[in-house]
């Protein structure tokens, strides 16, 4: 990979850490959504001061976005969780009532209560060790990815009980070591099952698995050998309970990165086929659509969205020969990504922060159709987020 696609896929971004945020204070006032609005667009804007804040997006029918506002949630970000690069630093119940988002600048998990839109502060944690970077939940259960990069601690993933009120309660025996003190892990997440719970690390090279117990507590981790380089994003086929699919970072001809499918059975990753190569540099963050037909992954050096078909036997392959699907602004680092309740529309958290001078992060959207293609279905110029902004969760 070239030095400035190890850059962007890492997002070492620490000879910013001394600035302050580009854009005057947002909006902290809600507009009311409308009987357009189908669903919603989350934003962590990352805040490097003062309190942590997510800002709120109506969707509406045709996939466009109306600002709603701004909402303070407690703890303090940091461009060192922007620096880690990881998927899942803000998520979405599937329920859709609440959200959790990580404070990596003071250690921290906001709980946010969900209401048409309107946020509420439920609570804000410990978050069980250094650098929180990803989230996971499931029925109750939420798992925190300690990164603790450029610490004198060890990385680690921690486990939560969530009571009715949002609050969290450390799970005893539910704290573990990755691998090593320092992979520079990317993603923490649950298997559709809620047996096991899965952890890529970049560094190292490596997939981690732990299964999780009756009462939340971790057994493991058992590493496997990640087939592709360098794993980052990944996603669970919501259409199957056991196939896992990641984005490779590096590891294509040319310093481009490639896709990989798994499976996960019994708590053991088998290949399916890959690494896949989508000729685009720096794919990291991941999503699949709800019918489990399409994979999405953006790819961060290349300004560029590739699409994989997700075939009945789990095998992938790219939708268009040169990996490009959808493109972003060719002044931006497409990052997360986030696909409305009905995968219809797919939406991608565009940063600047690379760039001199770091500018505004802004959005892009898409419409998916029944072939996988993208269609543009907004301007992203509309859009000015905070240039620390580094999560995205929708429904």
């Amino acid at each position: 990979m070239s030095g400035q696609s190890l850059i962007t896929c890492t997002l070492i971004a620490l000879i910013l850490s001394g600035l302050a945020l580009l854009l005057g204070p947002a909006p902290r006032s809600f507009a009311a959504a409308n009987w357009n609005t189908v669903g919603y667009v989350y934003v962590l804007n990352n805040d490097l001061s003062g309190s942590n804040s997510i800002t709120v997006f109506a969707q509406g029918r045709d996939g466009s976005l109306t600002l709603l506002g701004v909402t303070s949630i407690g703890g303090v970000g940091s461009l060192s969780a922007f620096a880690d690069g990881t998927q899942g630093s803000l998520i979405l119940a599937p329920d859709g009532a609440r959200l959790f988002a990580v404070g990596a600048g003071s250690n921290q998990i906001s709980v946010v209560d969900v209401r048409n839109g309107q946020l509420s502060v439920a609570g804000v944690f410990p978050s069980g060790g250094t650098g929180p970077v990803s989230l996971s939940y499931r029925a109750g259960l939420l798992y925190v990815l300690n990164a603790a990069n450029g610490s004198s601690q060890s990385a680690n993933v921690a486990g939560f009980h969530v009571d009715r009120k949002g609050n969290l309660h450390p799970i005893p025996g539910a704290t573990q070591r990755l691998s090593t003190s320092q992979p520079n892990p990317a993603e923490v997440l649950i298997d559709p099952t809620g047996h096991f719970l899965v952890v890529t690390e970049k560094v190292t090279n490596l997939i981690d698995v732990y299964q999780i117990h009756s009462d939340g507590r971790l057994s493991g981790p058992t590493t496997y050998p990640s087939t592709g380089v360098y794993p980052f994003g990944m996603a669970f086929d919501p259409a199957s309970r056991h196939e896992l699919i990641v984005d490779d970072g590096m590891g294509g001809q040319n310093n481009t990165g490639t896709v990989t499918a798994y499976r996960l059975v019994h708590g053991s990753i088998q290949l399916i086929n890959g690494p896949v190569p989508d000729h685009q540099v720096a794919p990291c963050w991941m999503v699949i659509t709800q019918d489990g037909h399409y994979a999405y992954t953006s790819d961060a050096d290349s300004h560029t969205i590739s699409g994989y078909r997700i075939h009945e036997n789990g095998k992938i392959s790219l939708l268009n020969s040169d990996g490009v699907t959808g493109s972003t602004p060719s002044d931006t680092f497409p990052l997360e990504e986030g696909l409305s309740s009905n995968s219809r529309y797919l939406y991608v958290l565009d940063s600047r922060l690379l760039n001199s001078p770091p500018g505004p992060a802004t959005l892009s959207g898409f419409q998916i159709h029944h072939d996988g293609s993208l269609t543009t279905v907004i301007d992203p110029s509309q859009y000015s987020l905070p240039f620390s902004a580094i999560g995205l969760a929708s429904d």
